[in-house]
């Protein structure tokens, strides 16, 4: 069970872009319509544009991209149907997150296609996606590593990021905290890294890539030693 399975990834790519490919194409679209309809005398920074949209809409598109990508299959058995070949479930899954990954980014382009139809400036920032890519990493690395364990991945990821962000923002605001929150924000994902809003440093970042990678890891070792379908996640 050790191949790796890229005669899938035509077919998860498929599956990408007729579901969540197709969401992150209308609020582009969207945005492109909402942008053309407002007054002719409103002026508009392309970056700015970009950045306040993006701001408002990756979490909520990380999660619909990520959403029970091991854990639905597990509930409707396809993975008898996978599986029945020999591919290794760490890497099919490993490459479905990774592809997952590529159409999540997509959209800080499309998005920039949509704003250039009202500013006459095609501008794709690179730190937003890097941004992105590092909110990919943590709270797609959350969905996938929990999809291996329970059907309700995305909404416990939904919750850590809620829990995190609030205390990470009381802390910043240097609201003095008990040691049990305190222990709580320091063991969570550093959500913050994928904020548009955070200033971060080089640490900040090695630490978010770190921490991102683990729990990849952790998804892929799950994936590798417990068998499909036990523990009652089918």
């Amino acid at each position: 069970m050790t191949r790796f399975p890229l005669a899938y990834a035509h077919w998860e790519v498929r599956d990408y872009f007729r579901g969540p490919g197709t969401i992150l194409i209308a609020i582009a679209a969207l945005a492109a319509v909402i942008l053309v309809r407002l007054p002719a005398a409103a002026v508009f920074e392309s970056e700015d544009t970009i950045a306040t949209i993006a701001g408002q809409s990756l979490f909520p598109l990380c999660l619909i991209v990520t959403a029970g990508m091991v854990s639905r299959d597990l509930a409707e058995g396809w993975y008898r149907a996978y599986f029945s070949r020999p591919v290794a479930p760490s890497f099919f899954y490993l490459q479905r997150w990774l592809l997952g990954g590529i159409v999540f980014l997509l959209y800080i382009p499309l998005l920039a296609a949509a704003v250039a139809i009202r500013t006459g400036e095609f501008v794709v920032p690179g730190w937003i996606v890097g941004r992105a890519a590092l909110l990919y990493l943590l709270v797609g690395g959350t969905v996938f590593l929990f999809s291996t364990l329970t059907r309700r991945d995305w909404v416990v990821a939904a919750l850590l990021f809620i829990v995190y962000s609030v205390l990470h923002g009381l802390l910043s605001k240097g609201v003095p905290l008990g040691s049990l929150a305190r222990t709580i924000h320091a063991v969570l994902p550093p959500y913050h890294a994928g904020s548009l809003d955070s200033q971060l440093s080089s640490g900040d970042i090695r630490g978010a890539l770190v921490y991102g990678v683990a729990m990849v890891l952790a998804a892929m070792a799950v994936l590798t030693w417990r068998p499909m379908g036990s523990g009652g996640r089918a």
